[in-house]
């Protein structure tokens, strides 16, 4: 289900959002906002309050700096090689995943598992169409550095969500993870006006949608004990299930 939902939700980012001006950080701390609200009032409609032990608050932000980190080292490295390596290299956040789940919450990764993933990262590979050879410069290592950071946020994610209740969770991250972002970029300020705009807003509601969607049914999944390296390939898939839709709905080629 989060892989479907994140995919749908590029394609619809790709055909809403053609055009607009908005500079790609002002766009992802609005983002990471906008779904951390509608994660807010789907709690307040269900009747949930948002909830956590101050214990857990710590993990919390270290989890949020790392998904806002991811962010900001994604946008880094598209200003300096193409979307095509960034895809292929930050591939390493399977490989941190996968490592760091054994290794630390001592997941069991058979050969079966192992299969899947390298079966999934070698269609990540072909589904990219790179068109010329990798060469190692600044885009290369903020790549990987993002590949690095997204592995242990999914780790942490895992770990968090056993003491966390999900939906708490998913919204208290993106506000924060926004609010880092924020700190980063606070330029991002100056363009309130084009993110309050209705026309803006009506276009982002179904990606936040679906956004959320893949964010909860994400996080779910982890609940379940020994499935975070399995999980961290799956959802790796999306790039292969974003080109299939790409190709389905939108009749690229």
């Amino acid at each position: 289900m989060s892989v479907f939902a994140v995919s749908l939700a590029k394609i619809l980012q790709r055909v809403l959002m053609k055009g607009d001006k908005s500079d790609p950080y002002s766009y992802a701390i609005v983002f990471h906002f906008a779904i951390g609200l509608f994660n807010l009032v789907l709690m307040f409609i269900t009747g949930k309050q948002v909830s956590i032990n101050s214990g857990n608050l710590p993990f919390l932000l270290i989890t949020s700096s790392l998904w806002a980190l991811c962010t900001v080292f994604h946008f880094k490295a598209l200003q300096l090689v193409d979307a095509a390596e960034v895809t292929i290299l930050s591939n390493i956040k399977v490989i941190v995943t996968i490592g760091a789940s054994i290794v630390f919450l001592h997941e069991v990764f058979n050969i079966q598992k192992m299969f899947g993933a390298i079966i999934i990262l070698a269609a990540t590979i072909l589904a990219t169409n790179l068109r010329k050879d990798i060469k190692l410069n600044v885009g290369v290592l903020y790549s990987l550095t993002m590949g690095l950071f997204a592995g242990l946020a999914l780790i942490a994610d895992s770990v968090n969500v056993k003491h966390i209740d999900v939906a708490s969770y998913n919204t208290l991250v993106n506000f924060i993870s926004g609010a880092v972002i924020l700190c980063y970029y606070p330029k991002a300020l100056k363009q309130w006006k084009h993110f309050a705009h209705t026309s803006f807003l009506k276009k982002m509601l179904p990606v936040v949608i679906l956004s959320t969607v893949q964010g909860i049914a994400y996080l779910m999944a982890l609940t379940t004990p020994g499935v975070t390296g399995q999980v961290g390939a799956i959802r790796n898939s999306s790039v292969i299930v974003t080109v299939i839709l790409g190709i389905v709905i939108l009749n690229e080629r």
